[in-house]
């Protein structure tokens, strides 16, 4: 077993015993699940040197030796599916999707395998900073634990990125399997640059629900590092009233620019919002409910609410309206699955909806909820047409911080 640490710097010697040079990094190859190591690159002067794996005749911490003269040896070319260690994977960070968490990979272990050296672990210990720097002796003393903390090769899949500013490249494929709240979370340790790389990555449904799970300070900064296009078709797929009140906190001007962008009906729904004063009823709601006319039967309702659910914030509750958007009366959920499939909604809906107006304040709408118990408050204006919801989730926004809030269960989040 070998650490990359105790082997960069060292001195490389050719044929002829003369030196070559000094070992500055160690290239692999990326097609296989250990990738094998491919070449080593020599510093001699200015110059990157490209010794290939079979002109070497040993590798140990004490020096490399070579079966070939030094002056045979040619530049360093990137390859493709070649991956520089030293300069593309230690100090970078990287997603541990076995862990569901960002890691700093301090050192890398290798290990032979016949006649090939493979990467085999990551290295994420405080100790394996102090060996890089030669402490390794001292390492006992300094940190409660010593031992290094290795994660397998094959749980941290990662690949090179060509781009020295943004240094996480992490496959589509793995951040798709983890949480939209895991990915929030990782993203939360991340550069500016590299937090909109991840996004980029992510198909868009789950970049829409982990932008939703992000901290408030963090998604404003996000879109500001997004191109406009990718911005606006970000927005269109989150709740209208998350997006809006992310397009509140961006400057008017760039605000405006991603609301052309957007689909016309979604863009109408969150100017909507926008018009109305921040910590009110109506700057809280959300426009995605689920409505029912009163003449329709059970069966009939649920076919209607199949037809809704893609679009809605929430299906406890289903709102009897007219035809000019009235607010009628309400249903749960438990009640359109219980009652018989021909019995009419009217004749089972609460007549008496508990609401409260575009422009109640906060404090008004958490008492509302949280005297009655619901888990979603409808928003009428003075004429009783239904303009939107406020959750619970959005309830619990206004009044808990976000440190508490994260201890909830998901349900209420």
């Amino acid at each position: 077993m070998f650490y990359l640490s105790k082997l960069l710097g060292h001195s490389v010697r050719d044929a002829e015993g003369k030196l070559a040079g000094t070992l500055q990094d160690v290239v692999v190859n990326t097609r296989q699940k250990y990738p094998r190591v491919t070449t080593l690159v020599i510093k001699r002067g200015n110059r990157r040197l490209a010794a290939p794996w079979d002109t070497v005749v040993s590798l140990e911490e004490s020096g490399v030796l070579l079966r070939v003269n030094a002056g045979t040896l040619a530049e360093h070319t990137a390859q493709g599916n070649e991956l520089l260690l030293s300069g593309q994977v230690l100090d970078r960070q990287i997603v541990d999707t076995d862990g569901r968490k960002m890691i700093r990979v301090n050192d890398i272990q290798l290990a032979r395998s016949g006649p090939s050296l493979r990467a085999v672990a990551v290295d994420v210990s405080s100790g394996a900073i102090l060996r890089r720097i030669g402490l390794s002796r001292v390492t006992p003393r300094l940190t409660k634990n010593p031992k290094p903390r290795l994660i397998d090769w094959s749980a941290v899949d990662l690949q090179a990125s060509d781009s020295e500013a943004v240094r996480l490249t992490v496959p589509r494929r793995d951040l798709s399997l983890l949480h939209p709240a895991d990915i929030a979370e990782i993203a939360h340790e991340l550069t500016p640059e590299e937090r909109a790389a991840v996004f980029e990555a992510l198909e868009d449904e789950v970049a829409a629900d982990t932008l939703e799970e992000m901290h408030p300070a963090y998604q404003a900064s996000l879109l500001s590092q997004l191109p406009d296009e990718k911005a606006a078709d970000l927005l269109g797929d989150v709740s209208p009233d998350d997006a809006a009140d992310l397009l509140a906190d961006l400057p008017k001007r760039r605000a405006g620019r991603l609301l052309s962008l957007m689909d016309h009906d979604k863009a109408t729904e969150i100017r909507e919002l926008l018009s109305y004063p921040e910590n009110s009823a109506g700057g809280i709601m959300t426009t995605e409910y689920a409505t029912v006319p009163p003449e329709v039967t059970a069966a009939e309702a649920i076919e209607l609410l199949r037809d809704q659910e893609p679009e809605v914030e929430t299906v406890y509750y289903i709102y009897v309206t007219d035809k000019r958007e009235r607010l009628l009366g309400v249903i749960s959920l438990r009640d359109l699955l219980t009652v018989p499939g021909g019995r009419r909604v009217r004749d089972f809906m609460s007549s008496e909806p508990i609401s409260v107006g575009l422009e109640a304040g906060e404090e008004e709408v958490t008492q509302m909820i949280a005297k009655y118990n619901l888990l979603a408050l409808p928003v009428v204006d003075a004429t009783g047409v239904v303009h939107g919801i406020v959750t619970i989730d959005d309830a619990i926004d206004l009044v808990l911080p976000l440190a508490w809030k994260k201890r909830l269960p998901r349900i209420f989040r």
